[in-house]
């Protein structure tokens, strides 16, 4: 780590020795600020000998500039000496408005230092025509579908950027863009990586799926501090808090809610009342394209603003400076707490942060992440590769190929060498048979082909993401200026009425396939989302809990509620609190009413929510259930492609039941109320799930 210890003198000579390392890229992406920042200073050095980089720093610590300079200035230096120029540096963020952005952002530094930027997305195609860009900034999605359709574009790639990669990492999106990276590096041998992160557990790991072995690892702590108020209550404690702030200094404020439901909810009780008045807006997933770039607009130029967010602006989307950052709920964990309290207060040197508590188990939750945060501890789980992104990576290779063909062998001199530890590449010649019976793919063993079913996929651009969606996605139109308002699920059109945007709609006409036709109302309404569930909370974070309370790693304590029933703090986290319901429901354990990651509670005997189980019976339990289980782990689209043996297999293998077993051999209920810290008992109590159907996990 690097420490931002610098004096006057110190920081104008080290501009002046960056300026001379960097003299073709200096003025356009370095000179409009003051002294650079510490991953600035670091990065450079590294960057310009070629080396792959994985650059660490806090949100608005300056890394886009870190890793842009010293690029460009590369760039620019083999432009200079006609050993390329064009297509040579691409950037793959996350998602298109990211993309979009970033573009934004880089548009000015790039024209100064004579350099053109494109954007490849699916709704751009920036990289065309007689001048192609210097620089494409793309998704993972998008460099998929050019190595399928024009890998011989790619030939001459020096540069890529892994931009904020840390929202990809642990997920099949990271694990195809681990994927791509490797085939890259085949087209284009001498290719340079760079991974730009927020501050990451175990970067070791990551940099292994990306960068090569011999990269460079780029890191700055943190020097902003953490000024948190946790209030209960609801909205209207959130309005007084706001109002008794806007009185003083606080101008701009994002709000971060779990839901779109949410967002949309509490713009209209925010949205014409003080301390904002109009400007109070939504920002989610269901929003269309123009409209969400309309609130990023309003909240970077007004003079005031309140925007209710789900977490498509816990990324880098510029929206100007924020005075205030609100929490409506606890985040999932450490890491997206960081992520979100980095979006407020850049300019100074603390951030500031209202958690909005609703019971005493939610202000548990945020002491012990403020707590975390402020020691720099991340406590999340290990991720382990998705083998469904195989089924999709040999789907693009066999479209990529020259000759239209794929074997086993092929397909794994193709893949990332960390997949050599994983059970999978080993059986790669059942995967391409299992493909082969299920149409996608024709001939083998030693050479496949495309099937019909793939042609079709191809055809229509299906094969290219790892990313889970809502197939049933209507468009939402406005009935008088016909424009797209964003999209929903089906199931948002019933009762002919929601909110979105917004705006109080009435759907006017639902029988043109796709589309919601609709109009202004008065009356009324709510935005109806899927109930899919959303990120897991990590075992180390659930299992941290114990030590913030003052308990042993091994207690499970339990505590009365005043109907009787016991409240059993397991603390196993989400993925072994998914388990947990699974012996509980084979073994039909009475009393058992509700568990989620937290907690249980039981009307039974409060031991007997712990139960003993052998290694071997809970593998054959896993594998039993693994189709429910695999709708609650992020497995991916093309997992449904695997044969059934492999999602068994990958079940088991992320929920591990030898340490699971091992896990509740270990833990002891505590029934004594003595041993728990009389602070703690409400909120523990308050942990409690409510139903066996809505205990988050």
């Amino acid at each position: 780590m690097t420490n931002d210890n610098q004096t006057p003198g110190n920081e104008r000579q080290v501009a002046a020795d960056l300026r001379e390392m960097l003299p073709r890229a200096w003025y356009g992406f370095l000179a409009r600020f003051g002294a650079p920042r510490p991953i600035q200073r670091e990065a450079a050095g590294p960057l310009l000998e070629g080396a792959d980089a994985l650059l660490l720093a806090p949100t608005a610590g300056g890394k886009t500039e870190a890793w842009a300079a010293p690029l460009a200035e590369r760039v620019l230096t083999a432009r200079d000496r006609g050993e390329g120029g064009e297509l040579s540096w691409f950037v793959v963020c996350p998602t298109r408005a990211l993309v979009n952005d970033l573009a934004r952002r880089l548009e000015g530094p790039c024209e100064a230092a004579g350099l053109r930027i494109g954007r490849r997305t699916g709704e751009h195609r920036e990289i065309g025509g007689d001048n192609p860009p210097h620089l494409v900034i793309t998704t993972p999605e998008s460099v998929d579908s050019m190595l399928a359709r024009a890998p011989a574009r790619l030939t001459g790639l020096r540069h890529l950027v892994l931009d904020e990669i840390h929202l990809l990492h642990t997920s099949p999106r990271g694990d195809q863009l681990g994927c791509l990276v490797s085939r890259l590096r085949r087209l284009a041998p001498r290719l340079q990586v760079v991974g730009s992160s927020a501050t990451v557990d175990r970067p070791q790991e990551l940099a292994s799926r990306y960068l090569a072995p011999d990269h460079r690892t780029v890191a700055v702590a943190s020097e902003r501090s953490i000024q948190a108020r946790i209030i209960r209550g609801g909205p209207a404690a959130l309005r007084d808090a706001l109002t008794h702030l806007a009185a003083r200094d606080v101008r701009k404020v994002l709000a971060f809610v779990p839901r779109r439901a949410d967002a949309e909810r509490l713009c209209g009780a925010f949205r014409g009342r003080p301390p904002f008045g109009a400007s109070v807006y939504p920002h989610h997933g269901s929003l269309s394209q123009s409209r969400r770039e309309t609130v990023e607009h309003k909240m970077l130029t007004g003079d005031t603003g309140l925007c209710f967010a789900t977490s498509t602006l816990e990324v880098g989307i510029d929206i100007g400076d924020i005075d205030l950052v609100v929490l409506m709920t606890p985040p999932p964990d450490v890491a997206s707490l960081l992520q979100r309290l980095g979006r407020g207060n850049r300019r100074t040197s603390a951030s500031r942060v209202v958690c909005l508590a609703d019971g005493e188990g939610q202000a548990l939750r945020y002491e012990h992440l403020l707590a975390a945060a402020r020691r720099g501890r991340l406590l999340s789980d290990p991720h382990p590769f998705s083998p469904g992104v195989l089924v999709q990576q040999a789907l693009g290779l066999v479209m990529q190929s020259g000759g239209g063909w794929i074997s086993a062998d092929r397909l794994a001199e193709r893949l990332p060498s960390s997949l050599a530890k994983e059970p999978w590449q080993d059986r790669l010649p059942e995967l391409l048979s299992h493909l082969r019976e299920h149409d996608w793919l024709v001939g083998g063993p030693r050479r496949y082909h495309a099937g019909e079913r793939l042609e079709s996929a191809f055809e229509y651009g299906r094969i290219h993401g790892n990313i889970d969606e809502d197939v049933a996605q209507l468009t939402v139109v406005d009935r008088v200026s016909r424009q797209v308002i964003g999209k929903v699920g089906r199931q948002a059109a019933r009762g002919g009425r929601l909110r979105l945007g917004g705006r109080r709609l009435r759907v006017t006409d639902g029988r043109a396939p796709g589309r919601l036709v609709v109009t202004d109302t008065r009356l009324g309404a709510d935005l109806a989302t899927s109930s899919r569930a959303g990120p897991l909370t990590p075992h180390q974070l659930a299992r941290d809990m114990a030590l913030h309370v003052g308990l042993s790693e091994t207690d499970a304590p339990a505590l009365r509620l005043p109907d009787g029933r016991w409240v059993v703090l397991h603390l196993l986290g989400g993925r072994w609190a998914a388990a947990l319901r699974m012996i509980h429901a084979e073994r039909g354990t009475p009393g058992l009413i509700a568990v989620n990651a937290f907690a249980a509670v039981t009307s039974g005997e409060p031991e007997a929510v712990i139960p003993a189980v052998e290694e071997a019976a809970l593998e054959a339990l896993l594998r039993s259930h693994a189709g429910s289980l695999g709708r609650r782990l992020p497995m991916g689209p093309w997992a449904r492609e695997l044969p059934r043996s492999w999602r068994e297999d990958h079940i088991v293998r992320w929920l591990d039941p030898p340490a699971l077993a091992r896990t509740l051999s270990q833990l002891r209920v505590v029934t004594d109320p003595g041993a728990i810290p009389e602070r703690h008992r409400p909120g523990l109590r308050d942990l409690a799930p409510t139903s066996m159907s809505s205990g988050r996990s």
